[in-house]
């Protein structure tokens, strides 16, 4: 049997979704409807995905990379609209190729880019409650971003992850650590008293909900119950505790992974 290997581009809103990765206990995922489709669409079970990256529960992905294997050959944008007119709305494949069969998701990752969105005010937008977390006290966005700096380098990150996934190294390097005011995310977002602000870190890889922590403790900071110093000594510390809670799913993304020029096409 011949076996078709495409790579895929997906945007998802996670709040309905208990995370990326299938489950075998019939959990509702973002890798279990895709194959679901991708199983209508091939008419056989001799299918597989990878995904560049498992996502949480509730987290959501504008740039997640899906390598897909099919026991048979179709084109590229005829597999794109069939899985498009499959999977339901809250899930959408925005870019498809064929690719290599040695092509590897992860493995060939050379960087990617998280973003979590923090709306700062006193009224939640209705149209913002799932895709982004509201904080409602008062945070001082000068102190986050010093504590955005101590994250920036290599680092071990084990302090800012959780169990769940075992890795041979907690070692990761972080590029960049970046705060950004954000203007017309949703609609009539001038209407409302607030600011959104999006968090963005690029690293050659993350650890089990280790952007959701580096965020717990920034706002931590934020908020001057630590400081910057006492993250810098974290790192060092043989604890279980953390230093700043495991923030809300809602607020982050995969947005996105780059690969070597060898993989790159789909990614320009």
């Amino acid at each position: 049997m011949s076996i078709s290997s495409y790579k895929l581009k997906i945007s998802y809103e996670g709040s309905n979704y208990q995370g990326w990765q299938i489950q075998p206990d019939s959990l509702k995922t973002i890798q279990g409807q895709l194959n679901h489709a991708l199983e209508k669409i091939s008419k056989s079970k001799d299918i597989s995905s990878l995904g560049s990256g498992r996502t949480d529960a509730g987290v959501h992905a504008l740039g997640q990379i899906v390598k897909v294997l099919l026991p048979f050959e179709i084109d590229s944008y005829a597999l794109l609209k069939g899985l498009n007119s499959q999977l339901p709305q809250d899930i959408r494949v925005t870019n498809c190729e064929s690719c290599s069969s040695s092509f590897h998701p992860v493995r060939d990752a050379v960087w990617k880019r998280y973003s979590y969105y923090l709306f700062l005010g006193e009224i939640m937008p209705q149209s913002a409650s799932k895709v982004v977390t509201w904080e409602r006290g008062v945070l001082d966005m000068n102190a986050f971003k010093e504590a955005l700096d101590v994250f920036v380098g290599t680092h071990d990150f084990l302090n800012f992850s959780t169990k769940g996934t075992e890795v041979k190294s907690t070692i990761r390097t972080i590029y960049s650590a970046q705060l950004d005011e954000v203007h017309g995310f949703f609609p009539y977002q001038s209407n409302y008293a607030g600011r959104l602000y999006r968090v963005s870190f690029i690293g050659n890889g993350f650890l089990k909900q280790m952007v959701r922590l580096l965020v717990g403790a920034a706002i931590n900071v934020a908020k001057g119950k630590v400081t910057p110093t006492d993250i810098k000594s974290f790192f060092q510390l043989d604890t279980t505790t953390k230093i700043g809670p495991v923030a809300p799913p809602d607020g982050l993304y995969l947005e996105h992974v780059e690969y070597d020029s060898e993989w790159n096409e789909i990614d320009a």
